[in-house]
């Protein structure tokens, strides 16, 4: 087998161009003094030719390569290859910069340090003697689209990215996808550069997790520190650009408007609803549909029945909208509050899914008596994600529905003044949360308790509308029992 000559580099495969400017390069001076040598100019130029790259481009590339595998390359690497101070190639960064957005080679940049690595695919494409190929976008479905997205933030995050690439990629695979309602809607909000980039982050959140919300600490990872801060400030000020075009919304209700914020109902909607095709039905996911509740005769003492009779004459949809108007003539909030309260097996909750079926309302029902999780924080946020969840299910319903908080009695009692430990605390917290959001409230608040004398001042006052459920006396038993058999 003959040996190529020397100087016939028409014939080189790519990596040979590149092991020759490498062994020419050596320590013979700075990339700009490399480049200019007679051993190195044909190559450089062949290579340049090639690859679309400018000679210096070229030489810099070279010795990249020459350095894998190793996964972590330093510009002092380079350097002592050349025998040059390592400033000689700093100087050269622009030109690596465009190696980066070629995708040649691959950038790890932590707060003092920026290594450099040559992508696989980049490898593999100069070993098979040809280009690396752009990535192909196109044509994806919703879920490769957000897995792909996923992957682009996950390499933000980790520093294996700037976040100039990141912009340039996830706008390349949103480009690149006109087809999908999602990409075409992105780009019909007209967003400048850093709020379209968090409001792809929301909608990734959104698609793998339909309760994720927006908090101060992800806006220090998404942004830069000065952009971070920037948005932390426009967002607890309720100024930001997603929140004035109610693309996000404040999430958990009241409690949470300074510190968490989620997709509104109507972006969910433009943005999600083809990619989530069960979007609207997730919304009603363990919702209770008022068409689907069996009538049960119920018996009540007299007082209790009046008390029930009035209410569902106050909850038919044309006389609560009376209602509410009037509310709010008067200065009070708009939401109506009910409190059924008894003991245990008088009917409570059954009165809740009757009344429900009369008046044609939905039931989202939520046994309270779950809330509460063993992890810090976590039982606060379940009592926010409910009003959060109640939120948007009255935007996608004809008639306001009810929010049943079934078996209450924890969370409704007389709050703790003198707290002993974190569950105090988190007890509190969530009271506080509830009574918060039963002060802007704007529908229907029905809430069961078997207490009866242990109820909190402050829930007393919030509650317009209170049935107490007393046992049947023997005379009514005895009627009941006669009208069942």
């Amino acid at each position: 087998m003959t040996r190529t000559k020397k100087n016939d580099v028409s014939s080189l495969r790519l990596l040979d161009l590149m092991e020759r400017i490498a062994e020419e390069a050596k320590g013979n001076g700075s990339p700009k003094q490399v480049v200019l040598l007679p051993k190195v100019v044909p190559y450089a130029k062949a290579l340049g030719e090639r690859l679309n790259l400018t000679p210096l481009q070229a030489v810099m590339l070279s010795l990249m390569v020459n350095a894998y595998p190793d996964s972590e390359i330093e510009t002092k690497d380079l350097a002592r290859h050349l025998t040059c101070a390592n400033i000689s190639v700093l100087a050269c960064y622009d030109q690596i910069k465009e190696l980066i957005s070629r995708h040649y080679i691959g950038e790890h940049r932590s707060k003092n340090n920026c290594v450099y690595y040559i992508p696989a695919n980049a490898i593999n494409a100069f070993r098979d003697n040809h280009d690396v190929e752009p990535m192909d976008y196109s044509n994806m479905d919703g879920e490769n689209l957000f897995h792909e997205i996923s992957q682009v933030q996950s390499a933000y995050y980790s520093g294996d990215i700037d976040y100039e690439e990141l912009y340039n990629t996830l706008n390349a695979i949103i480009s690149s996808n006109p087809q999908l309602a999602f990409c075409r809607q992105l780009n019909e909000y007209q967003l400048d550069k850093d709020a379209w980039v968090l409001l792809v982050r929301v909608c990734t959140d959104f698609f793998f997790n339909r309760n994720a919300t927006l908090e101060p600490d992800d806006l220090r990872q998404v942004f830069p520190i000065r952009v971070g801060w920037r948005a932390i400030r426009q967002f607890t000020q309720g100024n930001h650009v997603l929140l004035k075009q109610s693309i996000l919304e404040p999430a958990g209700g009241a409690i949470a408007r300074d510190q968490e914020w989620c997709l509104s109902h109507r972006a969910a909607k433009e943005l999600m609803s083809e990619l989530c095709p069960k979007l609207m039905e997730s919304a009603k996911r363990g919702v209770i549909n008022a068409s689907t509740i069996s009538k049960k005769a119920l018996f009540y003492p007299s007082k209790t029945e009046q008390q029930i009779s009035e209410l569902e004459e106050l909850l038919m949809p044309e006389k609560f909208a009376h209602v509410q108007k009037s509310l709010t003539a008067h200065g009070m909030r708009k939401g109506f509050a009910c409190l059924f309260y008894g003991a245990p097996g008088t009917g409570k909750t059954e009165t809740v899914l009757q009344v429900a079926r009369k008046t044609g309302r939905d039931i989202m029902q939520v046994d309270m008596s779950h809330m509460r999780d063993k992890f810090v924080g976590e039982s606060e946020k379940n009592v926010k994600q409910v009003f959060t969840s109640y939120s948007r299910l009255c935007k996608s319903c004809e008639q306001t529905p009810i929010l049943l908080l079934n078996e209450a009695d924890a969370l409704l009692s007389v709050r703790l003044t003198q707290m002993r430990d974190a569950v105090d605390q988190m007890a509190n917290t969530m009271q506080n949360i509830i009574l918060q959001e039963m002060e802007t409230l704007d529908g229907i608040l029905i809430a069961t308790t078997n207490l009866t004398q242990n109820l909190d001042g402050a829930f007393d006052r919030r509650f317009l509308y209170k049935v107490e459920f007393l046992k049947p006396t023997a005379e009514e038993s005895r009627y009941i029992s006669g009208y069942a058999a």
